[in-house]
């Protein structure tokens, strides 16, 4: 996965809130779609941007691989913007839509979820 899927749907505040999924399902259908998976990416990014300068340093997404920091940091700054940030995003979200009809079920979030909790920290 180019970012880490296990971002998107476990930050702390989404479990504090309840379940993770359903936050990011705004319409309750079910799934959740490419715009409902942006929206909800904006909002982590903002979110994880600890100090409010609209970029993100590895230590203010400390679960990320340094590896996956420096692939989605495309201008090589040491800093993600949130273009370069949502654009990482995007790959995750195609990668885990394993039958490719532009939503993510419960099951997809889970399993691209599942695989990178097993590979973190190789």
């Amino acid at each position: 996965m180019a970012f880490g899927f296990l971002l998107i749907l476990s930050v702390p505040a989404a479990a504090e809130q309840g379940d993770s999924f359903l936050l990011s399902d705004r319409n309750g259908d079910g799934f959740i779609d490419q715009g409902e998976f942006y929206d909800r990416m904006v909002e982590l990014f903002f979110f994880a941007d600890r100090n409010r300068d609209r970029v993100l340093v590895p230590t203010e997404i400390e679960d990320v691989s340094a590896a996956a920091f420096r692939a989605a940091d495309r201008d090589g700054d040491g800093r993600l913007s949130l273009s370069e940030f949502t654009a990482a995003r995007v790959i995750d979200f195609s990668q885990a839509d394993t039958n490719g009809d532009g939503l993510l079920s419960r099951e997809e979030a889970a399993a691209a979820a599942r695989a990178v909790s097993s590979t973190a920290g190789q």
